[in-house]
């Protein structure tokens, strides 16, 4: 179970370099980020010609984001063609900070004296309801803007780099035969060429922005007014995440019409697009709505239900964002150029996929006895820990594994964070490496 190891070796094949020690640095590189990943790259190494070779290494011209990801992508989209049901291909955009570190080859960010690099990735996730299970990167695309000139036009550069929602899914291909693939995006994904561009077999799930012109039974409404007008046509539950204090739980109606959406006034020329809206809102607060399109066909509560469900998964892609910036404390780093930033980057990109990937197995089978998917000696270290020798479950177990740095564990605090499991998680594999080389003393004493 999380063989950190071989799941490294899966990523970096060794044809992606010419120089066979180049390869064996970047193995032996990721492996120590995924063990100590927020870290300062002196901590991650014992010895100081393991550093320097780190560095040389994010100096060399043979290495980039792309490289370091590529066969990941690879992996992840075979995974996920395998895989039954619907798969979610999450996107979403953000923006590494290094505000304090002016460096000259880093550009303009959102914020207005940003300094950094904007990025925007796509997550592949099995959809299974209320546990979705991370398969990891199907593309992530990182780049410098330019500064601003005088009199430049902002619209050219928002028009640029809303055309990474397209370029994601270009690169991940046509669906394959019997699956069932969606993108989901949020606001930054309203765009009409992109929604037209999606090739037949891609769903959609996107959440609207522009209060669109559309036509539903040949007469033109303006959308946002039209689904507002709507009766609720059923009601479901929704756990609001807060950034600060407890989560709190909301009552949200729903409904949904078939619609054909119409062009813009720019491209008038083009065809429509037939899908259906769903509305969901709290009639408590007003600032909960959603109005989500996409191209599945609804007729049934049922089917508005699924929708919206897999639009709650679209947080995921924030916490991925999160693993890296907190929990891969990438805009701690003191790289100084941009170059070696992005080849970081390129590591530490996957490397938060296995961070967020801690939750959905920790979530898997809870309730199933702990010894049948996890090794025995750190059953026994935990149960030796907690003086606890009735039978564990996996919910058990992994609640124990992050009381081990601090997570309290009581009813009220609800299941650990990834940030907790993989912090005690990291700090059980420390104690059974304590207990294997017991072992082989032992062993040399006895011979």
């Amino acid at each position: 179970m999380l063989d950190s190891k071989n799941w490294v070796e899966k990523q970096r094949p060794s044809y992606s370099f010419f120089d066979p020690r180049l390869h064996k640095r970047a193995i032996s590189i990721a492996l120590a980020m995924l063990k100590r990943p927020s870290v300062s790259i002196p901590e991650r190494f014992p010895l100081q010609k393991e550093v320097k070779g780190c560095y040389r290494f994010f100096d060399n011209q043979e290495t980039n984001h792309h490289m370091l990801q590529h066969q990941h992508y690879e992996n992840v989209l075979t995974e996920a063609a395998a895989a039954p049901g619907r798969i979610l291909f999450i996107q979403d955009g953000s923006e590494l900070l290094y505000n304090s570190l002016k460096w000259t080859d880093l550009g303009p960010t959102a914020d207005s004296s940003g300094n950094g690099i904007m990025f925007h990735s796509c997550l592949a996730v099995k959809f299974q309801n209320d546990q979705p299970q991370i398969i990891g990167l199907t593309g992530q695309k990182a780049w410098i803007r330019e500064k601003k000139e005088e009199g430049a036009d902002p619209k050219a550069q928002e028009e640029r780099e809303s055309r990474v929602w397209q370029e994601m899914i270009d690169q991940i291909g046509p669906v394959p035969a019997n699956c069932r693939w969606t993108t989901v995006g949020d606001r930054g994904a309203d765009i009409f060429s992109f929604v037209e561009s999606l090739s037949l077999g891609w769903d959609c799930v996107i959440r609207a922005k522009h209060d669109r012109k559309i036509l539903v039974n040949g007469e033109k409404h303006s959308l946002k007014k039209y689904m507002r007008g709507l009766p609720s046509m059923g009601t479901t539950t929704h756990l609001l995440r807060a950034r600060k204090g407890p989560s709190r739980e909301v009552t949200l109606k729903m409904s949904w019409a078939e619609v054909e959406m119409l062009p813009p006034k720019a491209d008038e020329d083009k065809k429509s697009i037939r899908g259906f809206y769903v509305r969901a809102w709290c009639e408590e607060d007003t600032d909960i709505e959603w109005i989500l399109f996409t191209r599945s066909s609804i007729a049934f509560y049922e089917e508005a239900l699924e929708i919206v469900t897999i639009y709650r998964h679209r947080w995921l892609i924030e916490e991925y964002h999160k693993c890296l910036k907190t929990g891969c404390q990438i805009e701690k780093v003191q790289l100084k150029t941009a170059d070696r930033i992005l080849t970081l980057f390129g590591m530490l990109g996957v490397v938060a996929t296995q961070l967020l990937q801690l939750k959905s197995i920790s979530r898997i089978n809870p309730d199933e006895p702990a010894e049948k998917y996890v090794d025995k000696v750190s059953l026994l270290i935990l149960q030796d820990i907690y003086e606890l020798k009735i039978p564990w479950t996996v919910k058990e177990y992994w609640k124990r594994v992050a009381m081990l740095v601090g997570f309290m564990g009581r009813k009220s605090d609800g299941s650990p964070g990834w940030q907790k499991i993989w912090k005690g998680w990291i700090r059980l594999r420390d104690m059974c490496k304590g207990v294997e080389i017991g072992r082989r003393l032992n062993l040399e004493e006895s011979i």
